[in-house]
């Protein structure tokens, strides 16, 4: 199911046509690769790997159609890069209890230029996140696992109940990144005593074409 919904002028859909993709990995290599150099620079400018065989993309386009943002998502039980390419996250002794109803999200990032902009008091970070929320309802994926920036981490959690698996440890340029779980269902709960407004807004996304993104029930 194509996952699809508009913000304040700006269309989340899923990554398909080839030029989406192109544009999808131009901004990852952008981000990864130039600015956060968690991998080396590819000479043709795009960022590619063997999970993009298996994972499904979601972006933020803004009304004209330039890709601004963007998220890959990785179900299990296919491999996460976790599990090999940032296996010096994990705990020590490298442990890590993955089951079905998770799921993988990489690659998260927002143009640069467009990262202080807002979407009705909320950032794009948060807004991606609302993708994220809607496909794991839609595919049934009641956690999520993801690395992130140690700075992002402290903006996020104050909305979001992620859990770190080990210590914030440098990579790349030295920027403090770590491994942390998302469980949805604890957020609903959460979220629902101490922000309702706002899981309203994550869970209710404005549909233009009903039939292509229908209502799920929450966790």
């Amino acid at each position: 199911m194509e996952l699809i919904f508009e913000e304040s002028g700006f269309i989340v859909k899923r990554i398909m046509a080839p030029e989406e993709v192109q544009a999808a990995m131009e901004l990852r290599h952008q981000v990864f690769r130039e600015e956060l150099r968690w991998v080396p620079v590819s000479p043709d400018g795009s960022d590619r790997d063997g999970y993009d065989d298996f994972a499904e993309g979601i972006g933020v386009f803004t009304g004209r159609g330039e890709l601004i943002g963007h998220v890959r998502l990785i179900p299990a039980p296919w491999p996460y890069m976790i599990e090999k390419d940032f296996a010096c996250l994990l705990p020590e002794g490298g442990e890590f209890r993955k089951t079905l109803e998770m799921a993988e999200s990489t690659r998260i990032c927002v143009r640069k230029d467009m990262r202080k902009a807002m979407v009705g008091g909320m950032s794009l970070a948060h807004l991606l996140y609302k993708a994220i929320y809607n496909w794991c309802l839609i595919n049934e994926r009641r956690h999520l696992v993801t690395i992130i920036e140690e700075r992002y981490y402290i903006y996020l959690k104050r909305y979001f109940p992620f859990v770190p698996l080990a210590p914030f440890k440098p990579l790349g340029e030295g920027v403090m990144s770590g491994i942390v779980v998302l469980d949805w269902r604890e957020f609903e709960q959460r979220a629902g005593s101490r922000r309702p407004e706002f899981l309203g807004w994550m869970s209710n996304p404005v549909v233009h074409a009903p039939s292509l993104l229908q209502p799920h029930a929450l966790y």
